[in-house]
């Protein structure tokens, strides 16, 4: 069935007083498209957890926050205590040297060089992290899949509603033709008529039947309105099928196509008047496909 690449979802798993939180958001995109933002140390996960999203997405943009605390987190920086005695060793001979009382706190040392050091992240450490993160990710997965396939049910239905809309124009369309003939040749005796009221001249039946033919050949639309059927039906059993969204786009520019020509053979304003509630319909069902994976 038909799925958004709109969602997300968000999965928690804990153990051993760790707890890990991921969160997944989707977007549209004509590709795949993976971005990881992690906490402090878990960078080297991304290859294992954009494998298992592409393992159930196809197309989109993903957005993945994976937050760790606990034990298992990782301590981005660390104080070195040695240097830090160092600068409260010579803090306190300034501070004898001229008779200054020592401060009562060390905060503001903690912003000198090298009082701060970046830790060194461990990837054995990631690792053992894995299974927990691999829950967490399972379960956001799954709550991002319900998502995207309650909102492509529904994306679903607004296209087959939009088809079935199109079919009934089309219809009226496929009336029209032979009343829209009739009255060329009707309008056509008439002008003639005029015409030839004052002249000794006639038209004969054959001629008349002639022009009215060249006019029905040039303004046949009987192919187009099959194709255009057609488009359609493909449109709507593709609803049904993993992933139509490629070929659900391609549909709606042959459905563009074809009424586009309906258009430009038309010599008819109800026809036209048609023509144009098809093609907004056709352009809302490009807009929706283009949501769909």
């Amino acid at each position: 069935m038909a799925v958004s690449m709109t969602g997300c979802g968000e999965g928690v798993a804990s153990e051993g007083g760790s707890t890990c939180r991921v969160e997944l958001r989707g977007v549209n995109n004509k590709h795949f498209k993976f971005s990881l933002r992690a906490s402090e140390g878990f960078a080297p996960l991304e290859p294992r957890i954009e494998a298992a999203i592409r393992g159930r997405v196809r197309r989109g943009t993903v957005q993945v926050t994976l937050d760790v605390t606990g034990p298992a987190a990782m301590p981005a920086r660390r104080l070195d205590k040695p240097q830090l005695a160092a600068y409260l060793d010579d803090l306190a001979d300034f501070c004898a040297t001229h008779d200054l009382s020592l401060p009562i706190s060390a905060d503001a040392l903690l912003g000198l060089p090298g009082i701060l050091l970046d830790e060194q992240a461990d990837p054995a450490t990631a690792d053992r992290t894995w299974p927990l993160v691999a829950r967490a990710l399972e379960v956001a997965l799954d709550r991002y899949d319900q998502m995207r396939r309650t909102e492509g049910a529904t994306l679903a239905a607004d296209m087959r509603s939009g088809c079935g809309e199109i079919v009934t124009l089309a219809a009226g369309i496929r009336e029209r033709v032979p009343e829209v003939v009739v009255a060329y040749r009707d309008r056509l005796l008439e002008r003639v008529g005029k015409l030839l009221a004052d002249r000794a001249t006639t038209l004969s039946d054959a001629d008349v039947a002639r022009e009215v033919a060249l006019v029905a050949d040039r303004t046949d639309i009987a192919e187009e309105l099959v194709r255009l059927q057609s488009h359609i039906d493909q449109f709507d059993r593709l609803l049904d099928e993993d992933s139509p969204g490629r070929a659900l786009d391609f549909l709606a520019q042959e459905l563009g196509r074809e009424a586009n020509t309906i258009a430009s053979k038309s010599l008819d304003v109800r026809i036209a008047h048609a023509v144009v509630e098809i093609k907004t319909r056709i352009e809302r069902l490009r807009e929706q496909a283009q949501n769909i994976e």
